[in-house]
């Protein structure tokens, strides 16, 4: 039975993959017909920001089950005017549990200052129970929104992002402070 429950997450897995590469080019097209154009060019090529912020794990009913800090790092490199790829690396504590983040993100600027994120990646959990500690590595797919402000080189920006893990959900949200280059 365990066996078929890996091979059911891997299939909601891959969809969520597709979905996710369906919606980058649905937001190709949307910039094609506002008139985005590549000599348009705004922005830096790369960008590194620091992410501070909370996570919220909720319960099976959808409610707040436990709430901690996050901390985080990510890369983009921008590989076309509206989309950039990069790194993410995060790591996330609270009272029993502690997550590790590890992730592709791919950025869709839906206008210059609105960031729709998609990021594929692992969670390394380690969750503390009964004194007991069980660790384990699962597919992560992160689903966010940026808004940022930028100021020459500097950028900043509240965000809100929601992970799904093995069918439980995670709110992280917070504010990124990043610098392009």
């Amino acid at each position: 039975m365990q066996r078929q429950l890996a091979i059911g997450g891997l299939s909601r897995n891959a969809l969520l993959v597709a979905v996710m590469l369906v919606f980058a080019g649905q937001t190709s097209m949307l910039c094609a017909q506002e008139g985005t154009h590549e000599e348009e060019h705004h922005g830096h090529d790369n960008a590194v920001a620091f992410f501070l912020g909370g996570a919220t794990h909720l319960g099976s009913d959808g409610r707040s089950s436990e709430t901690g800090f996050a901390i985080g790092v990510e890369y983009a490199r921008r590989v076309a005017n509206w989309l950039k790829i990069g790194l993410l690396a995060e790591y996330a504590s609270s009272d029993t549990q502690r997550d590790y983040i590890f992730a592709v993100p791919l950025f869709a600027h839906v206008t210059k200052n609105l960031v729709l994120v998609a990021a594929p990646g692992v969670e390394s959990s380690s969750i503390e129970e009964g004194g007991l500690e069980e660790e384990e590595t699962e597919f992560l797919m992160r689903f966010g929104t940026v808004y940022e402000f930028e100021l020459n080189n500097w950028a900043i920006g509240p965000q809100v992002n929601a992970d799904l893990v093995n069918g439980h959900w995670t709110l992280v949200y917070g504010v990124a402070f990043g610098i392009g280059f």
